[in-house]
């Protein structure tokens, strides 16, 4: 085997087609790091970045990442001031993992914000001195994802975890968040979205910047780099992430089923990842996000369509004419009450999706609380 850019001898292949000797296998996902930050022109020199990370490969390799950018003395340097933030999902899991998570910052001698998930329902997140507060018994968001589909549990779970990013963001004054999703979660995701409802917000959760919220964006540097260059990454650094989710399965769910997909496709066919995303950022919004009704959970646009008949009214038409309500073929009202039960808040407060997982919650205080994170 023979390093295609040093041309000696090489040490591993990518996509079974491309080999690479370790040294020119880091180089290069540096330079691709970097190359999806700088190509956008998004970020400006000396900008306040907040940097999530989960635990996982590909946030352990997000971590290394910025500490080699930030230690260049060259014009290739990361000129950024970083802060970084891990939340904690779980109790004894999460406790665990955290403690990694801290460790590995010590190790770059950054500090790290560690935030429990039910701080989701705090709108001040810190305190003044940046330390993680417990206003809320640590159950509220196992109530919340207990007995739900898991499919939904994952959708919920996301969600909450980025609103609490923009809330720690803003009150950080970072303008600017980066994640560690890499162009293999991305692909799945796409297929995720459109199966679970999120067809129309393809363009923010799967693009390189999420621009739904109004002062601070979302930012994947990591979405031109595979699961594949991760492993690689880990094992020729001796990196060890806190917890490995990429090629992890989540029972039964919707997402799990399409991730296990995915990653069989790519095994085979190794374009089917790359072809996925390239699709993806080929579908863009067809509004703009000016003066636009925004869902309260997850600031995607409200798109109250004028048809005469829409997906979500032949749900609920279907839905009276089997429980035989008097009355059944009065005109549908295109925004229903905020009480309907199959829908709730749809249209008023949240978009269809979201809509979809709060009538999963079956405590109507637990659906208030979800809803009541209406802090822009």
């Amino acid at each position: 085997m023979i390093c295609r850019k040093c041309s000696g001898p090489g040490s591993l292949i990518i996509r079974k087609e491309y080999c690479y000797c370790n040294d020119c296998f880091i180089t290069n996902i540096n330079h691709k790091f970097r190359a999806c930050i700088g190509k956008n022109k998004i970020l400006s020199p000396n900008e306040k970045v907040l940097i999530c990370l989960s635990g996982d490969a590909s946030s352990t390799v997000l971590l290394d990442l910025i500490h080699v950018g930030l230690s260049l003395n060259n014009h290739k340097k990361l000129r950024v001031i970083p802060y970084f933030l891990h939340i904690i999902e779980r109790d004894s899991e999460g406790e665990e993992i955290s403690k990694v998570i801290v460790e590995q910052c010590k190790n770059y001698n950054f500090n790290i914000t560690l935030v429990n998930i039910d701080e989701y329902f705090n709108k001040n997140i810190l305190c003044n001195d940046n330390t993680m507060k417990n206003h809320y018994q640590p159950s509220i968001s196992k109530n919340i994802l207990l007995n739900i589909p898991t499919s939904i549990s994952e959708d919920v779970l996301t969600k909450m975890k980025q609103n609490i990013f923009i809330k720690i963001a803003k009150q950080l004054k970072c303008r600017i968040v980066f994640t560690a999703e890499t162009t293999t979660l991305l692909a799945t995701r796409l297929l995720s979205n459109i199966a679970i409802g999120r067809g129309s917000q393809v363009e923010n959760d799967i693009g390189f910047a999420d621009k739904r919220e109004e002062n601070v964006k979302i930012l994947r540097p990591m979405r031109e780099i595979t699961n594949e260059e991760i492993d690689h990454y880990l094992r020729i650094k001796e990196l060890n992430p806190a917890t490995d989710i990429l090629g992890k399965g989540y029972g039964t769910s919707l997402q799990s089923v399409i991730r296990n997909f995915v990653l069989d496709l790519q095994e085979n066919y190794p374009a089917t990842v790359s072809t996925i995303c390239k699709t993806a950022d080929k579908i863009g919004s067809v509004t703009d996000n000016v003066n636009k009704k925004k869902c309260i959970i997850c600031q995607s646009n409200l798109d109250c369509n004028q048809l005469n008949l829409t997906a979500v009214d032949a749900t609920m038409f279907s839905r009276k004419v089997s429980s035989k309500v008097i009355n059944s073929n009065e005109n549908l009202k295109h925004i229903e009450e905020g009480n309907n039960l199959m829908f709730p808040f749809i249209y008023e407060k949240l978009c269809y999706c979201c809509s979809r997982n709060i009538s999963q919650l079956n405590d109507p205080m637990l659906q208030t609380l979800v809803c009541r994170n209406d802090d822009k």
